[in-house]
């Protein structure tokens, strides 16, 4: 049996689709292509293939990972080559490594994800001032919905926060980038960050505005899932 690490990014009319439907679309791509997957025991064996952490709807990657097991071994260049021949407009398959056995899942490594945010022409982001001076305070505190209590809390959030700077993309245009937590153990959406940031700097703010990339996905140690196979 071999395990694979895949990178891909998903974008266009896909950023739609859920992550349960992400799953299914590369299920189906690789049962087209042959690939044998491993499947799982018991009474509804099911295909070992992951995703690294779910992205949420309407966000944009490039930063993507999905992990498979198959029951023999691939080359990794015929596998990037072959499944993006079958996948639709929207995702493509950027990087496939082999993963050892030492090595453990992509979803229980995940600890930090990057983002980046774009908003509409006519709209500011905040100074670099104001980010430092936002990231200057002790705590930054949040209402965040608990599905079990079906109500919400108070959380302090700012110490998942890594970093907030301000950037500019190949046309000129600026942009806000973020590190924040990311994983099973801590988690943070970057739409929570963004509110208490832009009413910290007295800019309004409307939810539909912002539009979020994810651009990498990291470990503990701040490397790539992949940096190290």
């Amino acid at each position: 049996m071999s395990r694979y690490l895949l990178k891909f990014e998903k974008g266009g009319q896909l950023r739609y689709i859920s992550h349960l439907d992400l799953l299914r679309l590369f299920k189906r791509t690789f049962k087209r292509l042959g690939v044998e997957l491993v499947y799982s025991r018991g009474f509804n064996p099911h295909p070992k293939i992951s995703l690294a952490q779910p992205l949420s709807l309407g966000y944009t990657s490039v930063g993507e990972y999905l992990e498979i097991e198959t029951r023999i071994p691939y080359n990794e260049d015929f596998l990037v080559a072959s499944v993006n021949s079958a996948l639709p407009y929207g995702i493509k398959v950027l990087d496939c490594r082999p993963v050892p056995d030492s090595v453990k899942a992509a979803a229980s490594r995940v600890r930090w994800a990057a983002y980046e945010i774009d908003l509409p022409e006519e709209r500011r982001f905040p100074t670099e001032s104001q980010l430092e001076e936002f990231l200057n305070q002790d705590r930054i505190l949040v209402k965040k919905a608990v599905k079990k209590r079906k109500g919400f809390k108070e959380i302090n959030i700012r110490p998942m926060v890594d970093e907030l700077k301000l950037a500019m993309d190949d046309d000129g245009k600026q942009k806000l980038t973020m590190k924040i937590h990311a994983g099973s153990e801590s988690n943070l959406n970057p739409e929570l960050l963004l509110g208490p940031l832009f009413e910290f700097a007295g800019i309004p703010l409307e939810k539909y505005e912002p539009r979020i990339k994810r651009l990498e996905l990291y470990d503990k140690n701040g490397q790539p899932l992949y940096a190290d196979l």
